[in-house]
């Protein structure tokens, strides 16, 4: 049986790993590695990256180049796999070789790999770029020769999501490891199983980001890397551009951008033409609408795997909090947390009360990623098995980082489901997977949102429990201008007839028409998503629907959206503005991504296929039956020659910041960890590398169900796949959050801090937290209300109150619920003059503050 071998450096020192089967070895970790059958380091340096984006309103076009060398003696395959926008609608691609460009063509997966092995065995180089999932795709370079240098060119359009007011944009840079159940054997299991992982890169990343928006940009923010901006050549206030601030050689987390800009986004349609003479529309919406809350059980579903160990599992523990806290008085809530094994609070949802939320606080608080492997599936049959409470719908929150292979049947088991049961999904993480947060969402009728490590969850927490309280508008239904249905201009056509006023015939048609067989005709408009694939709105979240038009159709005017609420159905329309159309294929693209992406989330209703074959070669786009395949049509004798010599060479990953408690350079690193040894007990080859051993006493004792929660991400990546169960572990990591990864006396800590002293009810207790945030004692807090007359309790809620208002202003759409509570619970109170109790506590808590 043959073996892996990884390796470490650490702060330019050498470790050794050692194998039962080979000698030990030391050797110098430069650049990029792969590892070949004789187990020789071979450099294969991805010698740099460079991001070109432009951000137009709500949409983006990403270029990505990679640049690769051959610095081998022989011709080798380069096997990359790499991150990409879930929602992204790959393009166009391009590669070159020695100078000589090479455009790439979309085509069925099947054909695109036969041509790809054809080229290499006829001495081309070829190039193959595969979805592997629908945020996972692999890049192959192959026939590269000896001393040779390629560069391959990615585009994909996506559209932005309005998240609190802002536009917000993000790139992936790295695949976190994923669970891979022993039950999945796809291919693309396999390919995930196959990573290779480094502790970091060492080729430098290019990124430049330019931003175009409808109006003038008020602020933009990156909370995951430092980012420059500056206006653009033209100093419009509507086009910025940006840059990140230093010279960056590592990919370990996501990129996040948010543009601020200074008007509310309008509804509006965008009309765009294509150079080939078609149209495609954008109807573009965020609405805003307030209805009665409804009741509700919520249930919330915390990833406790390994890989959320540290950083992770703290920010769950954070946003559990505060949904507790902010929790209407009549509604079911209870926790649950997975990994290989399941854990309830309740064994079913519990009324919520005093003694509920003070259980669950004290649950949430001692929560731990201990739970091994990221099994999702199970926990989320056994919460949909449960019968349903009489008069409360179900809400499923899940907070996970998603690094899982089996996306596909867990959103199918969701959307099975979608009926009785909405799931909102919270990814959290530096590379949180956008295919299963974002799926769940979508199947579940629910809607996802992400926190990078350095984004606190507060305000995102509030947003996805307001949506859930609120009843969302459904079955959504858009009327374009001069068109039916079917989309299908309506035909007016004058026939004439019988004006002879007799008894036959009069007012009919004087021929009778001729009958033909026909083919069904093509559609005018198709609209992507179509009306029955809508998803539900929510208030304040973005819904876009696109349109494309065939050449000679018309192009309506206008679109009315009509949807039902629990008040009645509520309608708008919208104008199309008809100035200055758009050119190019942009929307085009996004158009017809969306409808792979419904066709690919719902596939098990239908023959789809065919469809999205037809859609990707048409549009040029790859998906999970498209790949796009590029040829260089020079012939090499020499590559014709030594074709079966080539090598396969996988590049490897680095490995994501913050993932399982890793930070970067290891900063934690115990003096033992030079005794670092490579498992060998593992059933069948190890090729996930990366992988850190316990030592062999302590491995005989290690537990498939869960590990101390001291340990880090390498204490328990423990990984069941088609190819064996395989598990390492090791004490030399510590895994605490370190004193700068949640910087302290924040607004958002205090928050916190003011909300933990909140009863369920609403109202607050006078206790020590109150003279802590307003810099005075509980006895000086107390003597005040008791010259107006006031309990202790009224007191302190219009204290708690009034700080929120003045001192946390712009937190208010975090405290928001909590403040709704409190604000009830006085108005129960009936208090003789309760402006007056108000008004006190404002001026109390701003001589305090002196504001």
């Amino acid at each position: 049986m043959g073996q892996s071998l990884s390796l470490i450096n650490y702060q330019n020192k050498t470790f050794s790993l050692h194998s039962a089967k080979f000698e030990s070895i030391n050797m110098t970790v430069c650049g990029l590695l792969i590892e070949c059958s004789d187990r020789e380091p071979i450099p294969v340096p991805l010698t740099g990256v460079s991001v070109e984006v432009q951000i137009i309103d709500l949409g983006a076009k990403v270029t990505i180049e990679q640049r690769y060398v051959n610095r081998e003696n022989q011709p080798i395959e380069a096997v990359y796999l790499f991150p990409l926008d879930e929602g992204a609608g790959v393009c166009q691609f391009t590669a070159e070789v020695d100078g000589r460009i090479i455009q790439g063509v979309a085509k069925e997966t099947e054909e695109a790999k036969t041509d790809y092995e054809h080229a290499i065995q006829s001495g081309h180089s070829a190039f193959l770029v595969e979805e592997k999932l629908p945020d996972v795709f692999k890049a192959k370079i192959g026939n590269l020769a000896a001393g040779s240098g390629a560069k391959i060119r990615l585009t994909y359009v996506t559209e932005l999501k309005v998240e609190g007011g802002e536009i917000r944009f993000y790139l992936p840079t790295t695949i976190a490891p994923r669970y891979v159940p022993s039950t999945d054997g796809s291919s693309a299991a396999k390919d995930l199983a196959s990573i290779k992982y480094s502790q970091e890169s060492h080729y430098k990343v290019d990124f430049n980001i330019t931003v175009q928006m409808a109006s003038a940009i008020k602020e933009i923010r990156s909370p995951t890397h430092k980012i420059t901006v500056s206006s653009d050549a033209t100093n419009m206030p509507t086009r910025r551009t940006l840059r990140l601030d230093d010279e960056v050689t590592s990919m370990d987390r996501d990129l996040v951008v948010y543009v601020q800009i200074a008007e509310p986004h309008q509804p509006r349609i965008i009309q765009e033409k294509s150079p080939e003479g078609s149209a495609a529309m954008m109807l573009s919406l965020v609405p805003s609408f307030k209805l009665a809350e409804q009741k509700t059980e919520l249930i919330f579903l915390v990833d406790r795997s390994g890989s959320m160990d540290g950083q992770g599992i703290e920010q769950a523990k954070q946003a559990l909090k505060l949904f507790l806290h902010s929790l209407p008085l009549d509604c079911y809530v209870n926790i649950a947390g997975f990994g290989f094994s399941y854990e309830e609070l309740y064994p079913s949802s519990k009324k919520y009360d005093e003694g509920v939320l003070n259980t669950a606080k004290a649950y949430a608080e001692q929560l731990r990623a201990n739970l091994g492997g990221t099994e999702i599936l199970q926990p989320l049959e056994r919460i949909f098995k449960k019968p349903p409470i009489d008069g409360y719908l179900r809400q499923v929150f899940v907070l996970t980082d998603g690094e899982v292979s089996n996306a596909p049947q867990v959103l199918s088991l969701v959307r099975q489901h979608s009926g009785r049961t909405r799931v909102f999904a919270l990814g959290l993480g530096s590379s949180a997977s956008h295919h299963l947060v974002e799926g769940m969402a979508r199947a579940g009728n629910g809607t996802a949102l992400f926190a990078s490590l350095e984004e606190r969850l507060e305000k995102k927490v509030m947003q996805q429990l307001q949506d859930a309280l609120q009843p969302a508008l459904t079955d959504i239904k858009i009327k374009w201008e001069g068109y039916d249905d079917t989309g299908q201009s309506p035909v007016h056509v004058n026939v004439p007839v019988q004006t002879e006023k007799t008894l036959m015939g009069y007012g009919k048609p004087l021929d009778e028409p001729m009958k033909t067989v026909s083919d069904k005709p093509e559609k005018k408009l198709r609209q992507a998503p179509c009306d029955a694939m809508i998803p539900p709105v929510f208030d304040g979240k973005h819904l876009i629907v696109y349109a494309l038009l065939a050449r000679d159709a018309h192009v309506p005017k206008w679109a009315e959206i009509i949807a039902s609420s629990p008040i009645g159905p509520l309608s708008l329309k919208i104008s199309l503005n008809e100035q200055n159309p758009e050119e190019g294929k942009l929307i085009h693209c996004l158009a017809a991504k969306r409808i792979i992406q419904l066709l690919q989330d719902r596939e098990e209703y239908g023959e789809a296929k065919q469809e999205i074959i037809q859609l990707g070669c048409q549009y040029g786009l790859a998906s999970r039956y498209t790949s796009y395949v590029a040829v260089d049509p020079k012939e090499q004798k020499e590559l014709k020659e030594s074709w079966m010599m080539m090598k396969s060479r996988d590049v490897p990953v680095q490995i994501a910041h913050g993932w399982g408690g890793h930070v970067r350079n290891f900063n934690a690193l115990s003096s033992n960890s030079s005794n670092l040894q490579l498992m060998t007990d593992c059933a069948q080859p190890v090729t996930n590398n990366f992988m850190f051993s316990m030592s062999k006493k302590s491995r005989m004792h290690k537990s498939m169900k869960s590990a101390p929660a001291t340990q880090s991400v390498f204490s328990r990546i423990i990984q069941a796949s088609p190819f064996g169960t395989f598990g390492v572990e090791t004490d030399s990591f510590d895994s605490s959050p370190g004193k700068d990864d949640f910087p302290a006396n924040t607004n958002d800590d205090n928050l916190m801090k003011l909300v933990s002293s909140q009863n369920f009810d609403g109202s607050f207790r006078l206790e020590s937290v109150l003279g802590q945030l307003l810099g005075t004692t509980v006895d000086d807090i107390r003597q005040a209300g008791k010259q107006h007359l006031y309990s202790d309790k009224v007191w302190a809620t219009a204290i708690a109150l009034a700080y929120m208002s003045l001192a946390l202003i712009e937190l208010q759409s975090s405290w928001m619920l909590v403040a709704k509570k409190a604000e009830n619970w006085i108005r129960s109170q009936q208090l003789m003059d309760e402006a007056a109790c108000t008004m006190t506590a404002q001026q109390f808590v701003k001589d305090k503050l002196n504001l």
